[in-house]
């Protein structure tokens, strides 16, 4: 019995984790083990630092880009790495072990490519820098130039002498550096340098949105790569351009009475190209002439002299009374700006030649006579067209921009940077990418023709780029009054696929490095110029958000996710480049779907259009029917519209157009209730038929004009 007592007591203090029983398993706390790297991320051939800890360890063995036994907490650096690494620690204890692991990202490393054009030139002569990089966030400039710059570029340098010029670009993988040499050689005998800084007034706005330009605080600005000659009479002794502080330099021969003049003009050939002018379109002659700032004529002398030329605002305080010289400059270094940015993302590119048309008489009006002044407003002409004139006259293309000041009511816009940028963009979309833009008026709130929505959008979008200043201004009432908008707010003025506020807020919000709630993207503009010099260019839709962001999303895939909420942010659902899908009406039930489908020999009924909005060119003026045509083949196209009603309606008088990839291929304008395009040859493709009732004219008509269109062949 007392044998029995003591197993059973055994026993129980067994089952009661007693010093007499043995630890059931699970007893002790499990090992656990802890890895990190700082940093997780570094250039190629840098080292990182691994920290680590394991709690209930008795022992540590590293595995992966490591190896050995290893304390049960530590630090070690390791690297140098040249490639992603995993880093593993295994650590036991009591019979048990537990794991981590760390990768160490090795980020690559930045490229380069610096060029000069030139590596030996005159003293005092420019030359022009050429540069791009991957994988770097901003370039550093020092030795014989300075400051920071874009990833990519190009840029008119002076060289006063034998110079080096170096440039560094940074990245997270690191940093990359080239340094050119450039020999100057010495000038001629008998030769001198008349050298300067050619400069301009800028008028800044008020700090206050509404209070319109501040004309009396002016900012003292460089003439950036401007024509600069050195004449004696007519005859031009040397020609040079200005770098980005307004300095120029020109060889000039001893004791010669010269003039210097600074042209209004950016030109340059080879690789990158460009030639951008500002005219006087109300200048005497036939001829619009350039605008130029001359010094006065001045002895050139035995030695090198310095003449600094200076284009005031002819501001006296209360109104323009000298003459307004820095007003063709201010528009020129805005259109300077434009280029930057696109040589940012295509350093070699070649600008087909623009010209700019400014007058202090330029003002608006019903009808359009540049030589008169009359230009209605600030516009982009990008096509051949005449004017209003009487008689009617050719119309030279290029922007022309309003400058009548007009004793205080006028509207100038020669120092409103975001409309010349804006129009300089309408000039980029026509040029380098496509606009299947219809015009016309247009304003903040409007429900738009999608094609347009597209190009006042981007227009909006890549000014603030341009002059990288989302908050837009336009300055009227001469110089006291403003109004714009800020493009990093969120408007909510009629939202959609058809709001040009809605495309303007997310091409910005694409662009900038703002990570406001709702945009996690950052692209530059590098990737939206790459889509609109290509995918953008050859879309089968009309140039619209849809065509411009399918391709988008198709090139940076790995945001995509992000684009899609920029897009939802905005009220815009459609997917590809035909928005399918799209839900959004603006409150037309008659808007979608944003594209109908129409087939060979099937008549589509019900194509119906009007004015709610407004005519011309707002939503639901035209119908798009979108056309696939398997084969080559000839067809007929033919709209009936409804005949009169007995709400006394006139009969309807459809119009045709048919578009392939912003071409126009047919036109049918005709009066009557049905318009009729015969023997038009198609290739295989997919082909955009516009319609619209011409008897569509009020603003405010909410009567649906249908017709019936089908295509025979």
């Amino acid at each position: 019995m007392q044998l029995w007592l003591s197993a059973l007591l055994a026993a129980t203090l067994s089952a009661c984790g007693g010093s007499g029983g043995r630890p059931p398993p699970g007893g002790n706390p499990a090992p656990n083990v802890s890895l990190s790297a700082n940093p997780p991320s570094i250039g190629a051939g840098e080292s990182t630092e691994l920290t680590w800890s394991a709690s209930n360890a008795s022992s540590c063995t590293a595995s992966g880009g490591w190896s050995g036994s290893k304390a049960t907490s530590g630090n070690e650096t390791v690297g140098p790495l040249t490639a992603d690494t995993q880093f593993t620690l295994t650590c036991s204890g009591d019979g048990r072990s537990d794991s981590a692991t760390v990768t160490v990202q090795v980020l690559d490393a930045p490229t380069m490519s610096f060029t000069l054009e030139s590596d030996t030139v005159r003293v005092g002569q420019a030359t022009l820098a050429v540069w791009s990089s991957t994988n770097a966030t901003e370039c550093i400039a020092s030795g014989a130039w300075t400051g920071t710059r874009s990833p990519a570029g190009a840029e008119v340098v002076l060289v006063p002498s034998d110079s080096s010029f170096t440039l560094t670009c940074e990245g997270p993988g690191g940093t990359v550096s080239e340094t050119v040499e450039v020999t100057a050689e010495p000038l001629p005998a008998d030769t001198v340098l008349v050298q300067g800084r050619i400069t301009f007034d800028r008028i800044p706005f008020a700090s206050t949105v509404g209070q319109g330009l501040d004309p009396n605080n002016p900012i003292k600005s460089p003439a950036r790569h401007v024509v600069v000659q050195a004449l004696d009479g007519s005859t031009v002794l040397d020609q040079t351009v200005t770098d980005i502080d307004g300095q120029y330099a020109l060889a000039v021969p001893t004791n010669t009475m010269v003039v210097v003049r600074a042209r209004a003009e950016m030109v340059r050939s080879g690789s990158p190209s460009w030639n951008f002018r500002v005219l006087n379109n109300t200048g005497p002659g036939t001829n619009d002439p350039l605008y130029v700032l001359d010094s006065d004529p001045d002895d050139s002398g035995t030695t090198n002299t310095t003449r600094k030329l200076h284009a005031p605002t002819g501001w006296n305080g209360t109104s323009y009374t000298g003459e307004r010289a820095a007003a063709p400059f201010a528009i020129l270094d805005t259109v300077f700006q434009a280029k930057r940015l696109i040589l940012s993302a295509q350093p070699t590119a070649t600008f087909p030649a623009l010209d700019l048309f400014w007058s202090v008489d330029n003002r608006p009006a019903p009808t359009l006579c540049p030589d008169e002044g009359n230009i209605i407003t600030t516009f982009y002409q990008g096509f051949d067209d005449d004017d209003d004139c009487s008689p009617p006259q050719p119309l030279p293309r290029g922007i022309y921009v309003l400058g009548d000041f007009g004793n205080g009511g006028g509207d100038t816009d020669e120092f409103d940077q975001h409309i010349i940028a804006h129009e300089f963009g309408h000039y980029y979309e026509d040029r380098f990418s496509r606009s299947d833009s219809i015009g016309g008026p247009h304003s903040a709130g409007d429900r738009l023709d999608l094609r347009l929505a597209f190009g006042e959008g981007w227009g909006n979008a890549f000014s603030s780029m341009s002059v990288d200043d989302p908050v837009y201004r336009d300055s009227q009432l001469g110089v006291s009054d403003d109004f714009g908008f800020d493009a990093e707010a969120d408007s909510d003025l009629a939202e959609g696929w058809f709001s040009e506020s809605s495309i303007t807020e997310i091409l910005w919000d694409l662009y900038d490095s703002g990570s406001e709630p709702g945009d996690l993207v950052a692209l530059g503009f590098g990737p939206i110029h790459q889509v609109m010099r290509t995918r953008q260019t050859s879309t089968d839709a009309a140039t619209s958000i849809y065509s411009f962001a399918s391709a988008l999303k198709e090139a940076v895939s790995a945001v995509a996710g992000a684009i899609d909420t920029l897009l939802e942010n905005e009220q815009i659902f459609g997917t590809g480049e035909f928005g399918e899908g799209e839900t959004n009406d603006g409150g037309d039930d008659l808007a979608l779907p944003v594209y109908r489908d129409i087939s060979l020999n099937t008549p589509l009924t019900d194509v119906c259009t009007h004015a709610t909005d407004g005519s011309s060119n707002k939503l639901g003026n035209r119908s798009l029917l979108r056309f696939v045509n398997d084969a080559p083949r000839i067809v007929s196209i033919q709209a009936t519209g409804a005949a009169s009603g007995p709400d006394s309606l006139p009969a309807g008088d459809p119009d045709v157009f048919v578009h392939r990839r912003g071409v126009m291929l047919a036109a049918g304008l005709s009066p009557g209730q049905t318009e009729q395009l015969s023997a038009i040859e198609l290739a295989a493709g997919t082909y955009i038929i516009e319609v619209y009732d011409f008897e569509i004219t009020g603003d405010d008509d909410p009567t649906p004009r249908c017709m019936t269109v089908s295509i025979a062949g």
